[in-house]
């Protein structure tokens, strides 16, 4: 999610478990080094899919997933994949395909589920996302909680419920959830006017994530405003030294500047 973050996860072992889905179907031209008769081929499919995605090649990633299908047809976490590929290319509505496709193979997947709120989302299908997200949340041995307390807090943020968003932000912000959920659960207290608590917010999402240069800078930002000077331009210091080349470290040097 913009303030949104599609979490990807290894899931060979379930990949496994659907096994010999293939049988009848039409297999796709597969990439170089990859057997059809291999047990294993789907699942090296997606791995080399979601290392492409991660590294932004959409396209090349969607056609490995394509290929993982058409090893795999009736395989939910293929579906998954393939809906990832998509709401990274800025296509939801083929996302929301996907995942469907996903959740009526397998009514009790959680990721799929989450994952179709997000791109409910971003086709501004707000109260469908609403209902995935909460849905979501039923399943308390679900690992991405925490990621889901994030989708919630954030759409909640964009439409202006800020006491509902400071409650799921908090939830999100932990060991396991996203960093970005520290910026959001800071913004939301800063508008509550809890500025005591927007600073405390802050310094945990700078242990949290010291390699981050935006926390730094909203910290910065926060103590400059409340005229805090010299502690202010120790922190926005920071920023500048820890990316010398980035937006933040510029903005930090305006701050500087005045």
């Amino acid at each position: 999610m913009s303030s949104h973050k599609v979490v990807f996860f290894c899931l060979a072992a379930v990949l496994l478990a659907w096994g010999c889905a293939s049988s009848g179907s039409k297999t796709a031209e597969l990439p170089p080094g990859i057997d059809p008769k291999d047990p294993l081929a789907a699942t090296m499919l997606l791995r080399e899919g979601e290392s492409m995605l991660r590294d932004g090649r959409t396209d090349q990633a969607l056609a490995r997933f394509r290929s993982a299908e058409s090893l795999q047809p009736a395989n939910p976490v293929v579906h998954n994949f393939i809906g990832l590929a998509y709401l990274a290319k800025g296509e939801p509505a083929s996302a929301v395909e996907a995942f469907t496709r996903a959740l009526t193979l397998a009514p009790t997947y959680t990721d799929a589920r989450n994952n179709r709120g997000i791109a409910y989302r971003a086709l501004g299908q707000q109260a469908l996302a609403e209902s995935e997200f909460l849905a979501a949340l039923q399943d308390l041995t679900y690992a991405n909680r925490a990621g889901v307390y994030f989708n919630l807090g954030a759409l909640y943020l964009a439409q202006g419920r800020l006491e509902a968003a400071e409650e799921n932000l908090r939830r999100a912000a932990g060991p396991t959830g996203p960093p970005e959920a520290y910026l959001l659960l800071g913004e939301v207290q800063e508008r509550l006017g809890k500025l005591n608590s927007a600073e405390e917010t802050y310094r945990k999402g700078m242990q949290r994530a010291p390699e981050r240069a935006d926390l730094p800078l909203r910290l910065g930002t926060l103590l400059l405003n409340r005229g805090r000077t010299a502690e202010a331009r120790e922190v926005l210091q920071k920023v500048v030294e820890l990316a010398p080349d980035s937006k933040e470290a510029a903005q930090a040097r305006a701050l500087l500047g005045r």
